[in-house]
Parts: structure tokens; sequence; C-alpha cells
């Protein structure tokens, strides 16, 4: 009986930690340091940018502001800190691959700006 709780907690402790450190890893692998973040203009195609290999896996879109027209939107971490809420930026393309805008996806009881960033139309 005590070699099977045993298990089963050893088990348990197991899956904590691979669920803590997946969670690591993809929050970390989503980072778009702000100086490189502040390059991107308008315009840029999505060929030329180099852009974190993942992208944010629960978007916080319920603070952003409504994206382009026919935009598609990916967002990445503004930093790399884990367990606490961070500012977001989101990248929203057309359908040509170009960058429409770029926003700041404030962290969690942080200021909202209902204006987009910067625009290309």
């Amino acid at each position: 009986m005590a070699t099977a709780l045993g298990a089963a907690a050893g088990a348990g402790v197991a899956l904590v930690a691979a669920a803590a450190g997946w969670y690591a890893y993809t929050e970390t692998h989503a980072v778009l340091e702000p100086a490189a973040y502040a390059a991107l203009r308008p315009g840029m195609p999505l060929t030329a940018l180099d852009l974190p290999d993942r992208q944010v896996q629960d978007p916080p879109a319920d603070r952003a502001p409504a994206p382009p027209e026919g935009a598609d939107c990916r967002y990445y971490r503004a930093s790399g800190e884990l367990f606490v809420s961070v500012d977001h930026y989101r990248l929203c393309f057309d359908d040509e691959g170009r960058l429409a805008a770029k926003d700041v996806v404030p962290r969690v009881g942080g200021q909202q700006s209902s204006v987009h960033e910067e625009f290309t139309r």
C-alpha cells in the first residue's frame, strides 16, 4: 500500500514538473524583445521579420483593440517573466503578408488604448 501511494505521489510530482517545464518553454519562446518590436514598421513583409519561433498560446485578445479588417494577428510576450501578467505585442498582417498594424496589449490592470499604434492603410 505504501509503495503504491509513493508511486502515485511520484507520478503526480513528475506530471506537475513536466507541465511547469512546458509552460516555461512555450512562454519564453514567444518573447519579442522591445527593441525588435520598436524597429517594426508598417508595410514590412512577414517573410523579412525575425520573429520568435512561437506565438502566445492564450492571447489576450479580449484586452486588445479591434484588429484591422481581414488581418491575421499574432501575439507575442513583451517579457520572459513567468507566472505574472506581462504586456503583449500584437502584430497584424494584411492579406499580402505585410505588417498592417502593431499594438501593445497592456498587462492585466494596465492602461488600454482604443486606437491602433500604427496602420498602413
